[in-house]
């Protein structure tokens, strides 16, 4: 049965030169006990007068099948939502120094949110093209299509993913269980008004990786290497792996390994049933162990939500390890263990 991860529209700070708003929302919710409800209660609740609603759902992840935003803060199995290991992690940097804090915002989005992905690769593909940037940049209008961003191909909203569903949204669709994407249904049939789909609230990242150096004032991308092959889909799984370990590693640089083995084995294009997976993930980290490709430094127990641990040790679903460059070839080997086993003849 396909199941289908609904998006909903692109949301991110409303005051588009503030990136910051975002981390100054994170450290409130922080502060606070986990709280239960939708994105837009939660929301409502704990943000008041320190962000606007709207900028605030950007922040959220996934919720019933539904992808408000960019997983800073997400769901507990029991429904309660809180800042994320990941968040935590980014917030203590821009706390410790703002500036090297809003570059790893950046460098996050442009791993993470769907929307913004979508942007960068149909820009780079030019499909799509900034017109006009260094105009748009000094006003308030945003981001236009059809003015300042010009639709080249793939014009109509309905089109804007097609081809790319896996490219902007692998990980998440590995998070959710997903093998198709969509809007989520009320979406494209909203009256035009602040929450119709609109490709304008792109403005405000946009800003931020020009503010990082990434995106010139003429509109020209200058991604660093590792995030256009992450972009493009060109990076090598250590590489893949290692970045992927970096983005979700806690302040002990600790990561849950089975969600981020899925999320390694769905940005290479194959999202597995649960015994599939099992077979190719134990099958890899053995080869990978051996061959010192993949070298432990620590494991830890954890939660439900942290998988079946290495080898189905609940002991070890957390992990500290180092990728090396072996790892590429190691990773190759395991594809044969996402095919069936082959019964036994007699």
């Amino acid at each position: 049965m396909t199941r289908t991860l609904y998006l909903e529209r692109p949301t991110f700070w409303t005051e588009t030169s503030d990136p910051e708003a975002w981390f100054r929302a994170l450290d409130v919710l922080d502060a606070k006990p986990p709280e239960a409800g939708s994105p837009r209660a939660v929301a409502g609740r704990a943000l008041v007068g320190v962000i606007s609603r709207r900028g605030a759902l950007g922040l959220f992840g996934l919720a019933e099948g539904r992808l408000p935003g960019v997983g800073l803060v997400t769901r507990s199995a029991e429904g309660r939502w809180a800042v994320s290991d990941e968040a935590q992690v980014l917030l203590r940097r821009w706390k410790e120094a703002p500036t090297r804090g809003t570059e790893l915002l950046a460098a996050f989005l442009v791993r993470e949110s769907v929307w913004l992905r979508l942007l960068l690769l149909r820009l780079e593909r030019r499909e799509w093209e900034l017109h006009g940037w260094s105009k748009v940049r000094s006003t308030s209008t945003g981001l236009r299509a059809g003015t300042s961003l010009l639709l080249h191909e793939h014009a109509e909203p309905a089109r804007w993913f097609s081809g790319l569903e896996q490219q902007t949204s692998a990980r998440w669709l590995a998070r959710a269980g997903c093998d198709s994407l969509a809007y989520a249904p009320d979406v494209l049939s909203r009256k035009r008004s602040k929450d119709n789909l609109s490709l304008t609230p792109l403005t405000a990242p946009l800003l931020l990786i020009e503010s990082v150096g990434w995106l010139s004032r003429t509109g020209v991308l200058a991604l660093p290497n590792e995030l256009l092959a992450d972009l493009t889909g060109t990076a090598t799984p250590a590489q893949a792996l290692t970045d992927l370990t970096s983005g979700h590693a806690d302040l002990r640089g600790f990561v849950a390994a089975e969600p981020v083995l899925r999320e390694l084995l769905a940005t290479f294009g194959a999202t597995p049933g649960d015994e599939a997976f099992a077979r190719w993930m134990d099958a890899l980290v053995d080869e990978a162990s051996k061959r010192g490709a993949l070298e432990l430094l620590a494991v830890e127990p954890g939660q439900a939500r942290h998988g079946r641990g290495l080898f189905a040790d609940p002991t070890k679903k957390l992990v500290r390890w180092v990728v090396h460059s072996e790892f590429n070839e190691t990773f190759q080997n395991a594809w044969r263990a996402l095919e069936p086993p082959r019964e036994l003849t007699r």
